[in-house]
């Protein structure tokens, strides 16, 4: 299985296991049966397309096999894959933030601790910025403001590129492995986002987005309520009344009532 063939099967996993978790919501009574009803059909019909892309791949692999002479063929159908790939990953994103927004929590590619920084909205255009960081590569500050950019316009396979490139920069840049954390958490993949997260708060304990991010992984992820308390805690005693304080509060009491067996912690933001 290639990396493309495992990033599928992943996230047809996901959706799998979402579509369990909605259940289990609805049944707790944290959405209606209308919320239900679009969530629903919203991963049955991308877990079908997940499933056919699969297949198409298997039966690609097959071929290209029998023919190893053509590499066209090999070097298109690697395209194909990555882009049904970077597909569903945004297609998650987007069902998470409608099941997330009725709960109000926060909406992935707005900063966590308020408004997107200068750059982000309102600043140069994302061609402009693109131009930037190709005329200066090694500018940190161009490559952020893309990264940026990219998250907020929910391209998220381009910004982790581009915060991937600010650590190539400055590798002890707190915002960039946060940010890259966070993305690979939203691509099903919250162990190694939370490494990256982990590894800002090495070299800044007091970064409060990094705290949200951990908690959430414990929290959804990782289905440990215990351990996203502090994290929530330390996030709220950073930034106490930020846009998204409510929000983080609303997840913090969740924790506490799962950690006595009250409430499920198994719904994605």
């Amino acid at each position: 299985m290639d990396n493309e063939q495992f990033a599928l099967a992943n996230e047809r996993d996901f959706l799998l296991r979402s579509l369990r978790d909605l259940d289990d919501e609805r049944d707790a009574g944290n959405i209606d049966e209308e919320q239900y009803a679009t969530l629903h059909g919203d991963y049955t019909a991308r877990c079908a397309a997940v499933l056919r892309s699969i297949s198409e791949s298997e039966s690609g692999s097959r071929r290209i096999t029998r023919s190893q002479g053509d590499s066209t063929q090999d070097a298109s159908s690697r395209r194909l894959r990555l882009v049904v790939w970077i597909g569903v990953v945004a297609f998650a994103v987007v069902t998470a933030v409608s099941l997330s927004f009725t709960m109000g929590a926060r909406l992935p590619g707005q900063f966590v601790t308020g408004p997107a920084p200068k750059g982000v909205a309102g600043g140069a255009s994302l061609a402009a910025l693109e131009a930037a960081v190709k005329e200066n590569p090694e500018d940190i500050e161009a490559h952020r403001s893309l990264a940026r950019a990219f998250l907020s316009e929910q391209r998220y396979a381009d910004g982790l590129k581009e915060f991937d490139e600010v650590v190539r920069i400055s590798p002890d840049d707190t915002e960039a492995h946060a940010y890259a954390g966070w993305i690979l958490r939203l691509a099903g993949l919250p162990d190694d986002g939370l490494v990256r997260i982990e590894r800002a708060l090495e070299i800044d304990s007091s970064y409060a987005d990094a705290r949200f991010f951990k908690g959430i992984i414990y929290l959804r992820d990782k289905s440990n309520p215990s351990a996203a308390i502090p994290e929530f805690q330390l996030y709220l005693a950073a930034v106490p009344d930020g846009g998204q304080s409510a929000a983080v509060r609303q997840l913090l009491a969740q924790a506490v009532a799962a950690t006595s067996g009250g409430v499920s912690s198994t719904t994605r933001p």
